[in-house]
């Protein structure tokens, strides 16, 4: 574009026709803006640069009554809020104040229009250093604005909330709010769902006889079971008479129907009502209170793979003090009333001095030892079932043809021919009674099996749907091979897992990966040309971006891997031209065995993926406490430090030469300059832990040789017990197992142990994030007597004494 010099009178009347209308600041040279610049400035003159500003910011433009989102007139009684899909309703005349009048009473004017103007401040611009920031940042910080409303309502006697309004809300106040909340974590540090729902039921079950709760319990023996201490979070005095007063309130009913573990809206509402805005509050579930176990898709129940204890972190309590003092915005209103001022005595660092921050939900290690034998066992489940031998039949093709085919049977009432209607004269009870009433269903009971190939049959395919939920020995049957749609699952999580363990993405950038078209170069990896090609996946990162548009990028992908991807892709496209999907796909579908369609999958069925998987390969079982066991299922947020954790494993451990193909690096110093770059510190954090856990725990591992081991162990024993001298071990399987017949459950450990590794590494990472030792890699080279060299590193741990 050529620069042209425009005269300050022409610049002048320029200004003056943007004043007018904004849109003639589109397409303007970046010498005509900076002309324009440079004139505001020298004329004191900045209508320009405000309109400039408010483009990129949308500081002048932000109405604090009215914002985009707020679909309600800022006076009215019930505010809709639509800043997601789902819109967000506020209830103001639901609460009734410590003098018997309504919120929305005229008396409490400006106490309603305070929490008002709070709620809109969180979106403003100006309170978020002139940035714009997207819809689901701004939904967060509105949610914890309605949530600190709600701590001023629950306290409203003790604030004199209707006298007094705000001037009570202190320093004093907001600590002992934030207090709770690192103790407690989430939300329940504000509502206490917890200490009030057993406190109403332990009060509420003293009027309920022992025939009434004897009674329930005989229609529900469910709610007498031995219950599992990590299910334990009520600690009821009386169980069965707690739900037997629930199920009289109504809270396991759900119109007509039983709603087996209870209504949150209920409890919420008997909790809450006319005490805060509660409307729109998710109350925890309580397998206490249940009166039937849960349905489940899977084998067993899950081993819980989040470390679930209380507490929360010193940045959540600073990112809740920032959206405490948006407050602050009421100081001059006229129309609000006005907060006391929070000095900065209110700080993350006071509350830490009041209670200990704890690490909460963070992820349970999966030894690399684990992920490595899972990546070989899905590699050879895709291998035999995408085989590449020219003219080989694949489970994906297999699928195809037995869809196609289904497609084109009715699925209408009545519409299979060989069933006469029921009590006609051609009925035979014993003949037709299990025989199906569609075209389609009765051609995938008698027919569809001649449809597959030689190949498949002698994989022992004895049906091609999936086996119903209710049919006896459904898990064994499904490891037989018995049917072709229930492979069709294993296989997907199996593909799951190995894109997942290798590109270590976030499980929501996985599911929206495209049906087609995820690899560049967007190149056959079975060509002549592809086999030698170095592959990227194409996908949008997760948190990046702007505006709620995600930043697309690529990264490194083997060619083994690549291909699965590829074959996926081109069963997607085939799928979609035979018309067998319904809507747009993803890389990994949900193949419905009954409609016999295909939709795109989302974070619920790519689990469903996962769990199938883990069932087929049979993953570790834990025992509980109440002599239950549970399975570990994976999951994707288990595998995002998988890289970092395999290197440092890989000193004690064979598992480097598999990382490096995995990664297709040679050079193991640039190996891990890539797992550094990729990673963030806490990911790097939670690897080096998992480590110096094990050289802790274990005085058999190659780690134990660590020089400063000992130390550290001593460090954590004075953490955890206030002895240093309490040895630190975690039992051995062969140790903790229990007495079983079948030899196969020799090695399942207690959950105990699981949790006790899990102090142990949460004590190691504290140590790690303090500063208080350090663990890096030590790369040198070693020159064989053949004359070769080979790279190599030792693992160096530091310890700090910061006292």
């Amino acid at each position: 574009m050529l620069s042209v010099a425009i005269d300050n009178s022409a610049i002048a009347s320029l200004i003056e026709d943007i004043v007018l209308d904004h849109s003639l600041m589109n397409g303007l040279s970046a010498d005509t803006l900076e002309q324009i610049i440079n004139y505001s400035a020298a004329h004191n003159d900045y209508r320009a640069l405000d309109i400039i500003t408010d483009i990129h910011t949308g500081i002048y433009g932000y109405d604090d009554r009215q914002p985009d989102w707020l679909e309600s007139s800022f006076p009215e009684p019930k505010w809709v809020l639509t800043l997601n899909k789902t819109p967000k309703t506020i209830h103001w005349d639901s609460v009734t104040l410590d003098d018997g009048k309504k919120l929305t009473d005229k008396k409490h004017q400006k106490l309603l229009n305070s929490f008002k103007y709070w709620i809109t401040a969180a979106d403003n611009p100006l309170e978020n250093g002139g940035k714009i920031i997207s819809p689901t940042v701004a939904s967060q910080k509105v949610n914890k604005v309605i949530a600190l409303i709600n701590a001023i309502l629950l306290h409203s006697t003790e604030l004199k909330l209707a006298k007094y309004h705000l001037l009570n809300v202190n320093d004093d106040f907001w600590l002992n709010i934030l207090t709770k909340y690192a103790a407690h974590g989430g939300i329940e540090g504000v509502y206490e769902f917890d200490k009030r729902t057993q406190a109403l039921l332990n009060i509420a079950s003293q009027g309920v006889t022992e025939a009434d709760a004897q009674e329930l319990k005989e229609k529900y023996p469910y709610i007498g079971r031995d219950i599992a201490q990590d299910e334990v979070v009520l600690s009821l005095t009386a169980r069965e008479k707690a739900c037997h007063w629930l199920f009289e309130q109504g809270y396991y009913h759900e119109n007509i129907s039983i709603k087996y573990t209870g209504s949150g809206a209920l409890l919420r509402k008997l909790l809450f009502d006319g005490k805060l805005l509660y409307h729109d509050i998710n109350i925890p579930t309580y397998p206490e209170l249940h009166l039937k176990g849960q349905n489940r898709t899977s084998e067993y129940r899950a081993v819980e793979n989040k470390d679930t204890s209380s507490g929360t972190s010193q940045q959540a309590i600073s990112t809740y003090i920032e959206v405490i003092r948006l407050i602050h915005t009421n100081l001059e209103r006229e129309d609000a009333a006005s907060p006391s001022v929070l000095s900065e005595r209110v700080s993350a660092d006071t509350v830490s001095e009041l209670v200990s921050f704890k690490k909460v939900g963070r992820t349970r290690t999966l030894p690399p030892k684990f992920v490595f034998n899972l990546i070989e066992q899905c590699y050879e489940f895709a291998k035999e079932h995408l085989p590449t031998e020219e003219g080989a039949v694949t489970l994906l093709d297999e699928t195809l043809t037995l869809l196609s085919k289904a497609r084109s049977k009715s699925v209408a009432k009545h519409s299979n021919p060989l069933r006469p209607r029921v009590r006609s004269r051609a009925w035979d009870e014993e003949l037709h009674r299990d025989m199906p009433d569609s075209e389609r269903g009765y051609w995938f009971q008698t027919e569809a099996i001649n449809c597959l190939s030689s190949e498949y049959l002698k994989k022992g395919i004895k049906q091609v749907q999936g086996f119903a939920d209710s049919v006896e020995n459904r898990f064994e049957r499904i490891r037989a091979n018995e049917s072709l749609f229930d492979l069709f699952d294993v296989l997907q999580g199996a593909i799951q897992v190995l894109v997942g363990v290798i590109m270590a993405r976030r499980q929501d950038e996985l599911v929206k990966l495209k049906p087609h078209g995820n690899l560049s170069p967007n190149l056959d990896p079975f060509s002549d040309e592809g086999a030698k090609t170095e592959y990227n996946l194409i996908f949008k990162v997760k948190k990046t971006g702007s505006k709620g548009v995600n930043a697309t990028v690529e990264r490194p992908i083997p060619l083994s891997i690549a291909r699965f991807i590829w074959q996926l892709e081109q069963f997607n496209i085939k799928a979609k031209e035979l018309n067998l999907s319904k809507g747009k796909l993803s890389l990994f579908n949900n193949l419905n065995s009954q409609n016999c369609q295909l939709t795109k999958t989302d974070h619920s069925i790519y689990n469903v993926h996962l769990d199938a998987l883990c069932d087929y390969l049979e993953t570790d079982l834990v025992a509980y406490d109440n002599g239950e066991y549970r399975r570990n299922y994976v999951r994707q947020h288990q595998f995002r430090r998988f890289f970092a954790m395999a290197f440092f494993w890989s000193k004690g451990y064979d598992g480097l030469d598999a990382l490096r193909w995995m990664l297709a690096h040679s050079d193991i110093e640039h190996l891990y300059h890539y797992i550094s770059e990729s990673e963030a510190g806490a990911a790097l954090n939670g690897a080096k832990a998992s480590v110096i856990v094990r050289g802790v725990s274990d005085p058999t591992s190659e780690l134990a040789k660590l020089d400063g081991i000992e130390e550290v162990r001593k460090l954590i024993a004075e953490r955890l017990t206030g002895d240093s001298s309490t040895p630190i071990t975690l039992e051995s399987l062969s140790e903790v197992a229990e007495d079983y017949d079948d030899e196969s459950y020799l090695t399942i450990p207690h959950i105990s142990q699981i949790q006790k590794e899990q102090d142990i590494e949460t004590e190691v990472l504290h140590l790690l994030e303090e500063g208080r030792i350090t663990l890096e890699p030590e790369f040198f080279t070693v020159e064989g007597s053949d004359g070769n060299t080979t790279q190599t590193f030792n693992l160096i741990l530091k310890i700090k004494d910061l006292d």
